[in-house]
């Protein structure tokens, strides 16, 4: 287990209230685009439910909502209990009705009904074990439920990845992550109709994929 990522809970706590700042910073000022794009990726029905999970202070959920309005329901899940304070402010303020927030373990999170899309933005990278999160996420999709994931992730096939890959490392140390290239291997090993695209000069990479069908 990655050393910044134990400690990431104090951390998070202790930030919540400049994380939406500090994320437009180390995003290059691409925030906003990241999280409308993970809005317009999003393939809910009507009365459908998305959940986030590593949710933060709700940064992406207005994107969301300026897609789908109020015919979703949006479950965020932080184990950051300032995080999640900073979400319901949100949520109150800005009168979402449709949208809750739960500050637990993720780990820990028993849906009484499966959810039709699981969203992890800009925090995959930052949990301790992504191969338990990924499973985590799947666990909770319908059969052909989208998992959607948009994170820093090294990639090697263009000329200027090495580049984007040393700003990358240089983040996580910032953000306490801990970037894995394999985890495009491991989604298409556990998840179908997996689709990637690269965004920021390969400093996000998006990944829309399928929970399989029985």
């Amino acid at each position: 287990m990655d050393i910044r990522q134990v400690a990431n809970k104090n951390k998070y706590d202790l930030v919540a209230s400049s994380y939406d700042f500090v994320a437009f910073l180390l995003s290059l000022g691409q925030a906003s685009r990241l999280y409308d794009e993970v809005a317009n990726r999003l393939d809910l029905p009507e009365g459908g439910t998305v959940v986030e999970l590593g949710c933060g202070p709700a940064s992406v959920v207005p994107s969301i909502l300026g897609r789908y309005g109020e015919s979703i329901e949006i479950i965020g899940i932080d184990f950051s209990s300032q995080m999640i304070d900073l979400a319901n402010q949100k949520r109150v303020s800005n009168g979402w009705r449709n949208v809750r927030f739960e500050c637990m373990d993720m780990y820990d999170f028993s849906p009484t009904n499966k959810a039709d899309a699981v969203v992890f933005c800009l925090a995959l990278t930052a949990m301790p074990d992504y191969q338990r999160a990924i499973e985590k996420g799947i666990s909770i999709l319908k059969p052909g439920g989208q998992l959607l994931i948009i994170d820093s992730i090294p990639l090697k096939s263009n000329w200027y990845h090495p580049l984007a890959n040393a700003y990358i490392y240089l983040k996580s140390m910032v953000v306490g992550a801990k970037p894995v290239g394999a985890i495009v291997d491991f989604i298409n090993e556990k998840a179908a109709q997996v689709e990637t695209r690269e965004m920021v000069f390969g400093v996000y990479t998006l990944i829309d994929a399928r929970k399989r069908r029985a």
